[in-house]
């Protein structure tokens, strides 16, 4: 169950460095104070000390909790980038990030921004009670949002059971978490 919980927590946080980026369609864009942030620039989230991620299955029993998660990307256009790094430590169980993919913000009300997977992101949790389960997002999924000057991304996706997961992981799971903006300074979402 924690890794489905894992898995969440890394759509979300993958999610989370999408939002930096700007979607054209909805004229939203990512910004460092006053600067219009664009390719090249480095987006960075992670849990506040306290606080945790969590991931529960369809009926609301918990599944995994990590007490530290972060998500590290580089824009590589205004409204995406890839995940460079997507982590899990004080979690219920072994949890571990397979395919990082890639995150993009698309249009909001002002100052909040819509996050979506624009590639397939896959966490792995090891239970005692189920095995070995795979959650993961594809592309085109929402994952949460981005709001709020300086920004905090609300991951709240559903993600699948995977192939390769053991036939006792639940089908689906539902990752929730608050991550904050650490880089850059007073990072947040404008619409344009």
């Amino acid at each position: 169950m924690k890794y489905v919980k894992i898995l969440s927590l890394a759509a979300v946080a993958a999610m989370a460095l999408m939002a930096f980026a700007a979607s054209s369609a909805s004229a939203t864009a990512l910004y460092s104070n006053t600067t219009k942030l664009g390719a090249g620039s480095v987006i960075d989230f992670s849990i506040p000390s306290g606080k945790t991620a969590v991931l529960v299955d369809t009926t609301g029993e918990e599944l995994d909790t990590c007490s530290t998660s972060t998500v590290k990307g580089k824009l590589s256009t205004a409204t995406t980038g890839a995940i460079e790094e997507l982590t899990w430590s004080g979690c219920t169980f072994p949890t571990n990030t397979i395919t990082k993919g890639k995150l993009e913000v698309t249009g909001g009300a002002e100052t909040k921004g819509t996050v979506k997977a624009d590639a397939t992101i896959e966490v792995t949790i090891n239970t005692i009670f189920f095995g070995s389960c795979i959650y993961g997002v594809t592309s085109g999924t929402s994952v949460g949002t981005l709001a709020g000057n300086p920004a905090v991304f609300t991951a709240n996706a559903v993600a699948e059971k995977f192939s390769g997961s053991n036939l006792a992981c639940p089908e689906t799971s539902k990752w929730t978490g608050t991550y904050n903006a650490t880089s850059p300074e007073k990072l947040h979402v404008e619409t344009e």
